[in-house]
């Protein structure tokens, strides 16, 4: 795995729309999803590049909206969260359609069931839907797969999604490239979408990008699209370091 930091250090971001992921990719993962460090320096970190980049700096994360704002209260950026089926834009917040539905309560009811029928996985809920986390039980892998195929298998307009040591199931029609052709709507000519991110899921959003001409950075191993690599946050943190610098 070749690490590209000091090529991605050079490139002068004034033209790019830069959409990052969050776990794994600005800050490490953790064991649960509570369990995560954010360093110090990031929300100035991200203060500064957003206004270098003029705005065009958001979140694109599996996790929700309110988590993201918790995690990151100051970020004054667009936030995708859930995947794209949440986007807090200009400071207005609209959810999916599914939020709240009898459809959504059921996959977490089953979810529940399948984290106590398997010991070692964590559920965790969403207002789209639930994700049966299997990283402090490794062995549960296919366990968790299986349940989490058979929930998505009987909701209605759900669909199951793979991620880092999770399965996830949340509404079909909801996804990172989504996320990314909504925002660059109305951008101006010569505007390129560069998407960060350490995940599958993420690998979808860099296909959009790839398409219109954008830059594309994988964060850490695994199989992708991106031209690009970066070891880990604290590599993408410092490429984010020179590009928010004047």
């Amino acid at each position: 795995m070749t690490d590209d930091r000091a090529t991605l250090s050079r490139v002068t971001p004034d033209d790019l729309f830069l959409f990052v992921d969050f776990d794994g990719t600005l800050v490490d993962l953790a064991a649960t999803p509570d369990g995560i460090d954010v360093p110090d320096m990031l929300p100035d970190l991200l203060r500064r590049l957003h206004a270098r980049l003029d705005g065009r700096l958001a979140l694109v994360s599996g996790r929700e909206v309110g988590t993201l704002e918790r995690f990151l209260p100051d970020f004054p950026g667009d936030i995708f969260g859930a995947h794209g089926a949440e986007a807090r834009r200009g400071g207005t917040l609209v959810r999916h359609a599914l939020v709240g539905s009898s459809i959504v309560a059921q996959v977490q009811r089953q979810a529940q069931e399948a984290v106590e029928a398997t010991p070692g996985l964590t559920l965790e809920t969403k207002g789209t839907g639930a994700v049966l986390h299997y990283r402090a039980a490794p062995q549960s892998e296919a366990a968790a797969r299986d349940a989490a195929q058979r929930i998505a298998d009987a909701a209605s307009d759900m669909e199951l999604h793979v991620s880092k040591m999770a399965f996830e199931i949340r509404p079909a029609d909801a996804s990172k490239a989504g996320a990314v052709r909504r925002a660059m709507e109305g951008q101006p000519a010569g505007i390129r979408p560069a998407v960060i991110g350490d995940d599958v899921t993420d690998e979808e959003a860099m296909a959009v990008a790839l398409e219109r001409g954008g830059l594309c950075v994988r964060v850490g191993s695994g199989d992708t699209c991106a031209p690009h690599r970066l070891d880990d946050p604290k590599a993408v943190r410092a490429v984010l370091a020179q590009w928010a610098s004047p």
